[in-house]
Order: C-alpha cells, then structure tokens, then sequence
C-alpha cells in the first residue's frame, strides 16, 4: 500500500499516544494505575508547527540509526536513536520529517521515561507533545518508523536497477535527509552519526565511515556496523546498499586513507581513470589547504540516473557516467568533466564538511569556493587544459545569469522552504566563484590563501559565516576585505564598466563610471555601484603597461603614470580577471581587434567576446555587427577563444526568428562554419590533439543540427545506421552529435529505431545516448509520439523525461511539447521527481510574445505556487521572454539585414 506522510498520520489520529517505556527493553510496560475521577478539561490548543526553522531550544548531540534497507522492496524500517541536550525546559519536540510512518516513540531523561504523544506537523516538521515538560539538560528520542525507498525521487533513499540489478542510494541535500530519518535537518546541528545497515544476501552495504563488523543473519543477509562519524550535519550523511564491486586504489594523501573506487555490479574495469586521478588530486588540495584530509577513508561511488556529483565525507557519490568509461570508449571530456567535478566534490571536504555553513543563506561558503578552487587546482596539475582562459568564459556565463532582475543574490535570505533549493544555481556557483577569483587578484594569492588557510583552522569540525570568513581574510589583508566584497554578495546584478582614455594632460588618465548592466527591455534600475577592484592594460608602441584600483564611487580618474605616451589601446579587465562588463565599442573595438592576437592574452580575448556579445544584448551594439565580429573568428585555432566567439551567435534569438528567418540563419551557420567542421569530419585522425577532439563533436553538432549542412546530415544517417548495427562503429566523442543531427533532420526514419533499441538496450551509456538522440527529433508528429514514453509507467521517468526538454526550446516543436504539458500536468507532475516539478514552467520560455505570456502566467502561476522553487523559476521564465520581446523590437532589423546580405567569408583576425 502507498504509505502517507507522517504529519498525515498525525493529522488524522492514526497514531495513539506511545506508552512510556521502561528503562530495561526486555520488561514488560506495567498497566497504569486508574486516575481519579474529575471533570472533562477542554482540550489543549495543538502546538503550532515552525514554518521553517526548528527551534532552539533542544539540539541533538548525535544519532544511533538502524536501518534494514532491501533494494527490490520499496519500503525500509527504522530505528532512531537521538541523544538531545536541552537549552530550555520545553513540553513539545519538534523534527523534520517526510513520508515516513512512526511506528512507535520513546523518551527518557535522567533513567525516567516521558510519555510521548504525536502533535499535528506541517511544512515536513513531525511533533511529539510531552505529558511533562523537559528539564534543561541531556535525554533520549527513539524512534521506530518505516520509511520509502523511492523509485521516482532523486533525493532522500532512492533504487535504481542497473543491469538487471537492484540498488539503493540517497542524496540529502539540501533537505532530504528527513526523508530517511527522523531528524534535525539544518546545517547548524553538526554532530556524530552511527549508522548500522540489515540487508539481503547479496548486497553489499556501504556510508561515510569504514565498517566496524560484518555479520552474518539468519535469513542469509548480513548485518554492517559503521564506525561512529565525526561531526556533521545530516545533508552529509549518506548510503548505499547493492551488489557493488570495489577498486581498490590504495592509501591516498598525508594521512594515508583507504581510497576505493565503488562501482555497480560488472563496471570494475571502468573505473581506471577516476582510480589514477583522485590521488593526485587530493595530493593537491591537501598543498593548497596545508591540512590532510580529514576523513577515515575516501571512496567514490558511482549512482544510476543521479545528475551530478555530492561531497559526502568518506562517500563521495557521482553520476555513474561521468564516473565510469571503458578504457576504449573513453573521451577526453568523459576525463576532464571528471577531473573538474572531483576537484570540486573533494575541494568540498574542506569548504563545507571540516567547516559548513551556519544557515542556507551562505550557501557560497561551499559551492562558490568548490568551484573556485577547480580551476585554481587545475592549472597546475593539467596546465594543457587551460583551466584559467576556461574560467573566463565560465564568469562571462554567470554575468548573463546575473543580468537578469529576478536574479538572485549570492547570499540571499531565505525566507521559506523554497529558497533553500533555489539557492543552487549559477549566481552560487558561477557569480560567487568568479567575484572570489576576483578578490584572489585583488589582495594576491598568496594573501587570499593564508586567509582561507586561516578559517579553515579557525572553524574546523564547526560551521561558519560569511563575517567569519571576511575576518579571517581581512586579518591576512590588513584591510577591510568585506567593504568591497559584500558590494557583491549583497545585492543583486553586476557593473558594466566605461574606461575612456584621456590624454589632455601630460599624464594619461583613464576616466572610468560604473552602473548596473542591463540587457534590453530589462525593468532593473541602472543607479548602483560596486566597490569594483579594476586593473586595465594598455599598449605604447611595443610596451604594455597595466594600472589599478578599486572604483567604489560612480565616477573616478585613474592616472596611467607609467605610460610615456597616449596609449595606443586600452583594455578595461585585464586578464579578464574582474567581474563586470567592460563597455568597449566603436573605434576602441576597433583598435582592439586589431591587436588582439598579438596584443591581448587569451583570457582577454575571451572576455572582450564575452562583453561584446553583453553590448549587443544591451542594445549597445548592433546585432548584424556582432554576427560579423563572430564570423571574424569562425577559423581562430584557439579552441576557448572560438568558443568563446560563438557567444555573439545568441543575439539572435531563434524564438522570435521567422521560418524564412531561421532557414536564412542556417545558411549562415552553414557557409561561416561550415567549411572548418567538413575538414574536421566525424572521425578522428591518428596523432590529434586533444583541443581537435574537444571541438569536434559541438562544431558539427551546430552545423549539422542547426546549419542542417547536407553533407554532414548525409554522413551522420550513414553513421548512425553502422552505429544500431555495431556500437563501435562511431568514435565515442560523436555518437552524440552523430544521432542527434541524424534525428533532426530524418527523425521519421530513425526515431522508431532509437525507441525500438531503447527497450532493449542494457547499458546506461548507450540508452543515455538514445534518449539524447530522442530529444533532437524536431517533427512534431514524432514528438507527441516521443512525449508518451513521459507517461508510460513501463518506463524510468527518472531516466526518459529529458525527452521533454529539447523539443521543448525548438520552434518546430514548442507548440507540441506546450500543449502536452498542459494537457498532462497532473499526470507528469505526479510521475517526475517532486524538486523538477517547478520547471515543467520552462515549456513557457520557448516564446517571444505577449500572447503566450499571458497564457503562461494563467496556467502556472497557481501550479507553481505548490512547488518548493516553483514561484521564482516562473518569474525568471517571464523575465526571459519579456526580453526577448525586447530584444526582437531592438534587433531584429539589423538581423534581418544581415542575413540577407548573402554569404560571410571572413577570416579570424591576424
């Protein structure tokens, strides 16, 4: 039977009073004696339940949890232990709790017990009212209760069948664990977890600490007993119960920790990669920190269906995919998309587990410095992957997020539950990864890694805050860092940035103003400032030179005095090092463009594509100039600065686009990249770089799917049909692009072949890479039969609703997916995890007019409202398609007129 919430079970009475227990648990509980009798009293106000926060008043000092988990049932039990230490006398406890039935409640303090009885929750908050109230000090909550092992969630304890075979897995953050226990779920409760496991004969159980005892059971499973945890707040805990395979890497870092690869039944050999890399990374980390690692163990877990990476201490879990290769199908973005997602699950152990956050509010704490620390661990251990010219483009990705008013700020207060979700986004992560690179420019690394060293020491095995964080780093600065960095955290949006030259005087000066970017059509107020630290760079004849400052006010001078002369050029970020847009144009572009290549470095290049593709959507520069600026750089050898350039292409905003429009920008795409992705072809040739391989597969996806290049089209049908026959007959980096252009452009043929291959098919990879090809059908007969596998309870939801998404966002096929949505939101809404719900609003963004708006916000706007992150995700997707009206009233002439031109035959700068 389908199990109800806890609080339901509250609410409804199910639940009677839980009789006290004795202290001894193999007596009997002796009948209470008769009460005298005395006249009904009227019945007490239930307590109410706290909106998000739990109170204060008591605090768990560690946890005792016995699970029985078994992969093919989809139910668990649960015993739960909670030592609690009480600030304040107090008659009701109050937890977190969701979808999970208590079985029975006891309470003891000082060897008495308490007669528990369950008070009314809310808002996945469990109360227990008591028959006397607490006294302050030390007692003990058990809890037996009975929980749900989800075969549609991606948090809390969820199975995935991998290859015939059953697993469970869990994912706690951010507030997931309540799914699983009874418990204290905020980050600020950090204490020890001991955790012991029952499951089936042929499973294996595994979590943050290593195993104490392993013991055999009478039904024939096994019983594990994990060593006790150290400090930590329940979002870190985590399990797995399956028939794993281990690789053994061996002790990694100082302190010489077992470190193991955890892979699914049959994947033991996948794992060579990810067992070479993780060493050496954490080798490199622990330089950084100059503190050891400081967990037990370190072992990486593979996970089924999961989209991503989690920090967990001692159990750092990953997307099975993205973990695990055969050595002869392996990529070199398989590799460097692992190695740049463990340095920032293991940069973790330090920014988040041996010091957390305090509250949700300082999310950055975490994320912002794991995705910092990424590139700066990278560049030294692979230089050839050119981590920092990545970085760059990376914070231009982050400052078009950041453009937007209903944008959040990196430390947002958090108000209600949906907040907390909202909060991992790419304002956490890129915004506050970039204004940290920024500050580490700024003050010089070596001061900005002391200072982090500093907090770390400071905070360690406790939680922190942002003011700790400013103290610690302003201590090694020997100023006031937070003056300038809380311009950043605190409010929203960031500066574009005007640097004139002025050379009136005998020495040159740059006048330089600040106020907010802005994109066309935005509701934003342009009046604000930043306390912005700023180098610029210049050139003399044959020197460049370089000045800086902190512009804290709107307007400022800054003197060039090393300049012996008027600079011949200017450039407003160097190193592309600041977070802000520079406002370079008209003869200053001018002059920068032509010294680019052998003036500017890379990261400058990088960032002044960057801005310049920010100008055009600020209106500031026309929309057929920047499609000729990219079409300057279509044959740049340099892969990051084409990549780079191909950012001007999003002026052209293909929602609003005609058919004839659209059909015209093909062709463009088509004649300007065409030429160079024919030469790359789909296969690989022996002695190629790496950077060839890594361009290859997204430059003939864009000429293929969106230039619709013939000869490529043909090629990849021949490819694709080799492919369903014998899957090694494609290189492993273009069976993507290979079947998505191949479904674009002859869906009616292959589609039915991928559906048809998909039932079949066994291994994760290949039906990841079916279902890709699934998405990119654009008929849209095709996609309404494609959206029913959404519905069909024969499939994975979990797996097969990114089918949803492509078609989604393409005008071909928009209206379909629309309307299916529309037509099935209940039916989806109750098939697809619970935390996506919020984006089915999505479907609403693939249009450009005021008529669909409408229709948007009266279909979504109550629906939203019911999901955690719903309301803000909906005011974004309105946000959007406001500026693309906008941006179509202001562009879409100059668009017009530059695709009717004919063709573009430009080469990249020299």
């Amino acid at each position: 039977m389908r199990l109800l919430p806890l609080s339901s079970f509250l609410l409804a009475g199910v639940l009677s009073a839980c009789g006290a227990r004795q202290a001894v648990p193999d007596s009997e509980t002796p009948a209470p004696r008769p009460a005298p009798a005395q006249a009904a009293a009227p019945p007490a106000a239930a307590p109410t339940p706290p909106p998000l926060r739990l109170p204060t008043t008591v605090r768990p000092t560690g946890y005792t949890v016995e699970l029985t988990m078994d992969p093919s049932a989809d139910t668990f039990q649960g015993v739960a232990e909670l030592a609690i230490e009480v600030a304040e006398p107090t008659s009701v406890l109050w937890l977190n709790g969701k979808a999970l039935t208590v079985k029975e409640a006891s309470l003891t303090q000082g060897g008495a017990a308490i007669a528990v009885t369950p008070a009314p929750g809310a808002n996945e908050v469990i109360g227990f009212t008591l028959a006397r109230p607490l006294a302050k000090g030390p007692a003990s909550l058990r809890i037996t209760y009975e929980g749900v092992a989800s075969t549609r969630e991606l948090e809390g304890a969820f199975r995935a069948q991998e290859r015939g075979d059953w697993y469970i897995f869990t994912q706690f953050e951010p507030t997931g664990a309540r799914r699983v226990f009874p418990c204290f779920d905020e980050p600020s409760f950090k204490v020890p977890w001991q955790l012991t496991l029952h499951v089936p004969a042929g499973n294996v159980a595994v979590t943050n600490t290593p195993a104490l005892s392993e013991q055999a059971r009478a039904d024939g499973g096994r019983t594990y007993r994990f060593a006790r945890t150290q400090p930590l707040p329940s979002y870190l805990i985590a399990f797995g119960v399956g028939p794993f395979e281990f690789v053994d890497v061996g002790p990694s870092g100082r302190n010489k920790v077992p470190t193991r690869i955890i892979t699914p039944k049959g994947r033991a050999a996948e794992a060579a990669y990810a067992a070479k890399v993780t060493p050496e990374i954490l080798a490199r980390l622990e330089d950084y920190f100059d503190i050891p690692y400081p967990y037990e163990k370190l072992d990486t877990i593979a996970v089924p269906l999961f989209g991503g990476a989690m920090e967990h201490p001692g159990l750092v879990t990953f997307n099975s995919e993205l973990l695990l290769s055969k050595p002869a199908e392996d990529t070199p973005g398989r590799q460097r998309g692992f190695a740049g997602t463990q340095v920032h699950e293991l940069g973790h152990q330090w920014f988040g587990n041996l010091v957390t956050l305090a509250w949700w509010d300082d999310l950055w704490l975490n994320e912002s410095f794991a995705t910092w620390i990424t590139p700066r661990i990278v560049e030294g251990w692979q230089p050839s992957w050119d981590a920092p010219v990545q970085r760059v483009q990376y914070r231009s990705f982050a400052l078009d997020t950041d453009s937007m008013v209903t944008a959040r700020r990196i430390r947002q207060p958090i108000e209600h539950a949906g907040d907390i979700r909202s909060a991992f986004d790419g304002i956490t992560y890129g915004k506050g990864s970039a204004v940290l690179a920024m500050t580490e420019e700024w003050l010089g690394r070596e001061v900005f890694r002391r200072g982090i060293q500093r907090y770390l020491r400071k905070h360690a095995g406790g939680n922190a805050t942002a003011q700790d964080f400013l103290a610690a780093l302003s201590a090694e600065a020997g100023q006031d860092v937070g003056k300038v960095l809380s311009t950043f955290l605190d409010q929203g949006g960031a500066p574009i940035i005007t640097a004139t030259l002025d050379c009136s005087a005998k020495v040159p000066k740059v006048a330089l103003s600040q106020r907010r970017y802005l994109p066309v059509g935005s509701q934003g107020e342009a009046a604000r400032t930043w306390g912005v630290p700023l180098c610029v760079r210049y050139g003399v004849g044959a020197t460049t030179g370089r000045a800086c400052t902190v512009l804290e006010q709107e307007r400022a001078e800054l003197p060039l005095p090393e300049a012996k002369s008027c600079p011949d050029w200017l450039f407003p970020n160097a190193e592309g090092a600041g977070y802000y847009r520079a406002e370079v144009s008209g003869e200053a572009l001018r002059k920068l463009l032509t010294v680019a290549d052998k003036r500017l470095t890379r990261t400058e290049r990088v960032a002044l594509l960057g801005d310049a593709s920010a100008l055009a959507k600020a209106g500031a520069l026309q929309a057929g100039d920047a499609l000729a600026l990219a079409a300057r750089f279509a044959d740049d050898p340099d892969r990051l600065v084409f990549s780079a350039s191909l950012e001007l292409l999003e002026v052209v905003d293909h929602r609003f686009l005609s058919e004839a429009g659209r059909a015209d920008y093909a062709r463009f795409v088509r004649d300007t990249y065409g030429p160079r992705a024919r030469r790359l072809g789909f296969s690989p040739r022996p002695g190629e770089d790496e950077d060839t391989r890594l361009l290859r597969p997204r430059l003939l996806d864009m000429v293929g799917r969106v230039g619709k290049d013939p000869k490529l089209v043909a090629e990849a049908k021949k490819l694709t049909g080799k492919w369903l026959e014998n899957r090694g007959a494609v290189a492993p980096e273009v069976v993507f692009p290979v079947l998505a252009i191949t479904a674009a452009n002859a869906g009616a043929e292959f589609a039915p072949k991928f559906q048809a291959a998909l039932k079949t098919e066994k291994e994760r990879k290949v039906r990841q890479q079916l279902i890709g090809g699934l998405a990119s059908v654009r008929d849209p007969q095709l996609v309404r039969q494609t959206l029913q596998m959404v519905l069909d309870p024969a499939n994975d939801v979990r797996e097969v609703m990114w089918v949803m998404y492509g078609p989604s966002q393409a005008p071909e096929t928009r209206d379909v997916v629309y309307a299916f949505v529309k037509e099935n939101y209940d039916a989806i809404e109750a098939r697809i995890p619970e935390e996506f719900a919020g984006n089915l609003a999505r479907v609403g963004g693939a249009y450009c007019d005021a008529e669909h708006r409408k229709d948007v916000v009266n279909f979504f706007t109550e629906r939203n409202a019911r999901t955690p992150a719903g309301p803000r995700i909906l005011s974004q997707v309105l946000e959007d398609v406001d500026l693309c009206i906008a941006q179509q009233a202001a562009q879409s002439a100059s668009i017009d007129a530059f695709l009717n031109k004919g063709p573009v035959k430009a080469p990249a700068p020299k």
